[in-house]
């Protein structure tokens, strides 16, 4: 879905390469290991960070951080990487999670039409409920917000930002 309507843009990234990563503390060896091989340390509590390789990290919980990528060779590395990492695992989520990237100086207010009061500002992520579902709103950089959605709920997600878009236009 590439819509485009004067001062917003919203573009479907279906089924990007996901993992996260569960450790028991969020300053100890794994992610001591996370910064190292990455070059960015893990983000802190509701913060998203874009990290080397096309890589975005988001805050899930205190133990526990979402990584996507377009491509799967940045994530196949990392997962290498950390594969003996003392302290944490890597849980693949590729094929699990759906992604809506939305962009635009018209964003806040779709977001707010689907229920979200406060958009992430960059560097910012943090659950959400939209369209009544649970989805995960990151944004690494201004006037752009990733939504991240469990896979089955996709389809209505977008279904809801299609009917938005399409009141809008009438």
């Amino acid at each position: 879905m590439a819509e485009a309507l004067p001062g917003l843009e919203v573009e479907t990234e279906a089924r990007p390469y996901a993992a996260t990563l569960r450790y028991f503390e969020a300053d100890g060896p794994f992610a001591a290991t996370v910064a190292a091989v990455t070059g960015t340390p893990l983000p802190g509590p509701l913060s998203a960070v874009a990290g080397g390789g096309g890589l975005l990290f988001a805050w899930l919980r205190p133990t526990e951080t979402l990584v996507l990528s377009r491509e799967a060779a940045p994530l196949a590395s990392l997962k290498e990487r950390l594969a003996s990492a003392p302290g944490g695992h890597v849980v693949d989520l590729s094929g699990a999670l759906e992604a809506f990237r939305v962009s635009g100086a018209r964003m806040a207010e779709l977001l707010t039409r689907l229920g979200d009061s406060v958009p992430p500002a960059a560097g910012q992520a943090g659950r959400r409920r939209l369209a009544d579902l649970p989805v995960l709103a990151l944004s690494v950089q201004p006037q752009e917000v990733l939504l991240v959605v469990d896979r089955a709920y996709a389809e209505h997600l977008g279904g809801w930002i299609e009917a938005t878009l399409a009141g809008w236009r009438s």
